[in-house]
């Protein structure tokens, strides 16, 4: 059984909120549930699983909304400045995580309790025994720097795979920031998304800490702008500005006091972006254009979408049935292709027009059973409280789990299951 995670996004707590709660907690029951629950064969016998690997695929560590970078020191200079500040927000990252890494360690140490099988093939719920867990974590475009920083350090004995590619032949598993123009990496040249993430959230995050009122609100608000997609965080703040209007829980000058740290934050962004080297990719200004999508608009205006995603085409890889990527949004699976080979990870672009409603920083996570090529089928764990979280007219997407593009092709539906 395959266990794919991605978007956990620890940061050192510095600016942003940390895992919401019990997220760990219901990680860990339903991916025990699931291992019991893929025990049960087609043909409805049951046969304990022989062994669990969890991949997390990239961005389980956010290093770069911190103010460690809120200076003149940035997570991609050279020198030893520069690497002294990037331990402290690993050191510190890691720490806030130790309820993950606490639970993937005793994971791996002491496997997961699943029920033996009796001679007719069922479950004896009273003797159990353990199935060895194996844990890869894949380097993503905001822990990047995973190997060089902390490969062989995690506090997690046995310690895990550290890369950034995780394949058993029939699924590849890897973080897919490369297909995002913001996000796509060149050497050791900033990106879009750095910039983004450490020139204005991490800007804006300053600002709202040094409001009074906003200060107990702001770790959160981070957290939600930035565990989404950048080109959605001012509807996401337009949307949470509203909400606070309508509880009466700020006074106006309290949220145009955050309007304008917004548009400050933009400000110094578009200033800093420019000097970046990745100012035009194929022809197009996308800082310009990234510029206007971030003025803040009212709520009620309909949200924009990043196209770029909506042309993209899956890399091949050759001798996988399957591709699960962790960065691009799970709401892209438009073409034939995605739809056959690809599952995505990433946070939906909004789908609501005041972008509350959606789960922006939360992780998501899927188990793939793969007894066989043509038996091999997809489940998305419940990683979220919300009562509703799909869109679909006949309500399959409204008991917690959230089903892919591919659940909307007739010809693939055998191999998503609702996990709810």
């Amino acid at each position: 059984m395959l266990v794919v995670t991605s978007n956990w996004c620890v940061s050192d707590g510095t600016l942003s909120a940390g895992i919401p709660r019990g997220f760990v907690e219901r990680f860990r029951a339903e991916v025990r549930r699931s291992s019991l629950r893929c025990g049960f064969r087609r043909d409805g016998s049951y046969r304990p699983i022989d062994a669990v690997d969890v991949v997390l695929a990239g961005d389980t560590f956010d290093w770069l909304v911190s103010r460690e970078w809120t200076g003149d020191v940035r997570p991609w200079d050279g020198g030893r400045r520069a690497g002294a500040a990037l331990q402290r927000v690993a050191t510190g990252s890691l720490r806030r995580g130790n309820r993950l890494l606490a639970m993937l360690a005793a994971w791996m140490r002491r496997g997961i309790e699943v029920p033996v099988a009796d001679r007719r093939g069922r479950p004896q719920s009273a003797v159990s025994r353990p199935v060895p867990v194996r844990v890869a974590v894949l380097c993503g475009d905001r822990d990047r720097w995973l190997e060089q920083v902390i490969s062989g350090s995690l506090p997690v004995a046995p310690g895990p795979v550290v890369g950034t590619t995780w394949s058993d032949g029939d699924v590849t598993v890897r973080h897919g920031a490369e297909l995002d123009p913001l996000s796509a990496a060149n050497g050791r040249e900033p990106t879009l998304g750095d910039s983004l993430a450490i020139d204005l959230i991490g800007r804006f995050g300053v600002s709202l800490h040094s409001i009074a009122i906003l200060r107990p609100l702001a770790a959160g608000l981070l957290r939600r702008l930035a565990g989404g997609c950048p080109i959605d965080a001012p509807q996401r703040l337009a949307g949470w500005l509203e909400a606070h209007d309508r509880g009466a829980t700020l006074s106006e000058a309290t949220r145009l006091e955050a309007a304008d740290a917004w548009h400050r934050a933009v400000a110094h962004w578009h200033r800093a972006a420019r000097r970046l080297p990745c100012c035009v990719a194929g022809g197009v200004d996308l800082v310009g254009r990234i510029a206007e999508w971030l003025e803040l608009q009212p709520a009620t205006a309909a949200p924009p979408r990043a196209p770029w995603f909506d042309t993209v085409v899956p890399m091949e890889v050759e001798g996988s049935a399957t591709v699960v990527l962790g960065h691009p949004p799970a709401d892209i699976g438009s073409s034939a292709a995605w739809q056959r080979q690809v599952v995505c990870l990433g946070p939906r672009s909004c789908h609501t027009r005041n972008g509350l409603d959606d789960d922006s920083g939360t992780p998501a996570a899927v188990i793939v059973i793969s007894p066989g090529r043509a038996d091999q089928r997809i489940e998305w764990l419940q990683m979220t409280t919300m009562k509703r979280f799909g869109h679909h007219e006949d309500g399959r997407g409204e008991r917690g789990v959230w089903l892919s593009s591919e659940a909307d092709d007739p010809r693939a539906l055998r191999r998503i299951v609702d996990a709810a």
